[in-house]
């Protein structure tokens, strides 16, 4: 027998948490067909991983490279961290369904995801049937956005839906789902998602429930009420009978620190009777449009009422006394400490200046309120400007990345600068959430063992996902593989300087093609939109 390939002499780290072994993995096609001593084997192409490590591609949990494939699919600053599979359609943001009366607000929702793509769809199947052909670099594992679904089907409206509302909301969910989604994701802080009570996302996750899929939630609150927000997705996975996964877990604001050794305790014990994980990312500040500053109210109708709100200069002391202040039903960062908003992203020329400053520095050289200028910024930029927030504690990441329920997710998009996807200062971790846990919290600091930390990214992010034949180094699977250096695998994207890919990556296949050859991007665009197993 020929191979089409062997990677030879590696130690084989399979993805099921075993311990890693030397073997060669013989592939033909896009097949893992061999996983042994292949030294006297025949092969077309021989790799020498002598010293370094095989193992499953990673699958990255949450990202929002919906939009971003599409506009450049050779997606390097996911591809080259040895992610071979991302989940989109996360936080409730899917670009599906969509109807004409409010695709111009949900665009402006997406904000910087949405690259000046033409919205060719409606209906969800008609997304996958533009994803599906077109070409990019990685697998995808699609989700449908319950504040699609919700805007959809009644606007951005703050209210509950009518009967009528709630019957074609059932019918946009069960569309989805049988067009191909895994599950539906929820954004509880964003408009439309925030207007919808417990009840309504019960109703919508038992159709979910009944295709086999899961509930992904950016849940109601990270700061003050995240210990509630857990409660509530724990009670939607109990009464509709679906599998949950909490999105980029954390607790939000210095006030609100150690809070999650709360969330986990009801997390662990929930986990005995129900399918229940969450995803994290290995860093101290999230990602956000710089409008989620702004409280529920001035959302209310979508962005273009929000933007007007903006320019009312009798609301404008309402808006900022909210700001500062808060307000009774809103869980934000409080208090807000405008050094630690960094912005990441505007739309136009003018202001690309400020891209990589905090908003107080920003305000500090303008001669302005930072408060002020922000709402200013928001309105100048037509709601197109994104932020980097510093809002998470060290310890709290630490305690949470080694707990069973763990597994990885960027919370980013792909990037490949030069491109239309490569403008802005984005978060690093675009280019370095995978090779960040490898090198900083294995090999350094030894909170996760390495045949730990590649069953999280790999064998338990596919088990939860429901993927058949992918997640691990065995034969009969597909052939996503990233064969990494374990003494030099590290992130190099920093705050500062956010455009930089990781070092220690060598090959990257994607089912049986080479995507990454000897640490650079090659020309194989060999993804594709995966399918549940059903």
């Amino acid at each position: 027998m020929t191979f089409d390939l062997i990677i030879a002499d590696g130690l084989v780290v399979d993805g099921t948490g075993a311990p890693p072994r030397r073997a060669d993995v013989g592939i033909v096609g896009d097949r893992i067909v061999a996983v042994a001593d292949l030294s006297s084997a025949n092969a077309i192409r021989r790799l020498d991983a002598s010293g370094q490590i095989v193992a499953p591609g990673f699958i990255d949990m949450h990202t929002h490279s919906d939009l971003a494939l599409l506009a450049d699919g050779r997606a390097e600053s996911t591809v080259r961290q040895g992610i071979t599979t991302q989940v989109i359609g996360n936080c409730g943001l899917s670009p599906a369904p969509i109807t004409n009366q409010v695709k111009e607000d949900v665009r402006k929702s997406l904000g910087i995801y949405d690259y000046g793509v033409e919205w060719t769809w409606e209906s969800f199947g008609d997304y996958l049937q533009v994803l599906r052909q077109a070409r990019f670099a990685t697998h995808v594992v699609p989700l449908v956005g319950h504040g699609s679904i919700r805007s959809a089907a009644m606007g951005f409206d703050k209210r509950p839906p009518t009967a009528d509302e709630l019957e074609t909301m059932h019918h946009l969910v069960t569309e989805a789902m049988e067009a191909g989604a895994f599950g539906m994701s929820t954004g509880l802080v964003y408009p439309p998602g925030m207007y919808s009570d417990t009840s309504e996302l019960i109703e919508l996750s038992k159709i979910v429930a009944r295709y086999g899929g899961f509930y992904a939630s950016h849940m109601r609150g990270e700061a003050s009420t995240v210990v509630d927000s857990v409660r509530e997705a724990l009670q939607i996975g109990r009464e509709a009978g679906v599998r949950v996964q909490i999105s980029h877990h954390k607790a939000a604001g210095r006030v609100n620190w150690g809070r999650v050794r709360v969330t986990y305790s009801l997390i662990e014990e929930a986990a005995r009777n129900l399918d229940v994980t969450y995803d994290i990312y290995p860093y101290t500040a999230g990602s956000a449009n710089l409008s989620q500053l702004l409280p529920p109210w001035v959302h209310v109708g979508g962005t273009q009422a929000m933007l007007a709100r903006l320019k009312d200069s009798e609301l404008r002391p309402r808006i900022r006394y909210d700001v500062i202040h808060g307000t009774p039903d809103w869980p934000n960062f409080f208090p807000v400490d405008w050094k630690d908003i960094q912005i990441a992203h505007v739309g136009s020329e003018r202001n690309r200046w400020m891209q990589g400053l905090t908003v107080q520095e920003v305000a500090d050289q303008v001669g302005q309120d930072p408060v002020e200028f922000m709402m200013d910024l928001i309105v100048e930029e037509d709601n197109q400007v994104s932020m980097v927030n510093f809002v998470m504690s060290q310890d709290d990441v630490d305690f949470l990345i080694p707990k069973p329920q763990s597994m990885f997710g960027s919370d980013g998009w792909s990037i490949t600068p030069g491109g239309p996807t490569g403008s802005g200062h984005p978060h690093p971790r675009c280019y370095g959430t995978f090779p960040r846990v490898l090198g900083h919290y294995v090999r350094e600091r030894r909170l996760l063992s390495l045949e730990e930390a590649i069953h999280k990214m790999t064998g338990k992010a596919s088990q939860k996902l429901g993927l058949s034949r992918r997640g691990e180094v065995r034969e009969g699977y597909y052939a996503d593989l990233v064969v990494f250096d374990p003494g030099t695998i590290a992130d190099r994207a920093t705050f500062a300087n956010p455009h930089q890919f990781p070092v220690g990556v060598t090959w990257v296949l994607v089912d049986g093609q080479i995507a990454v050859d000897r640490c650079m991007a090659s020309s194989v665009l060999n993804g594709k939109v995966l399918t549940p197993s059903r």
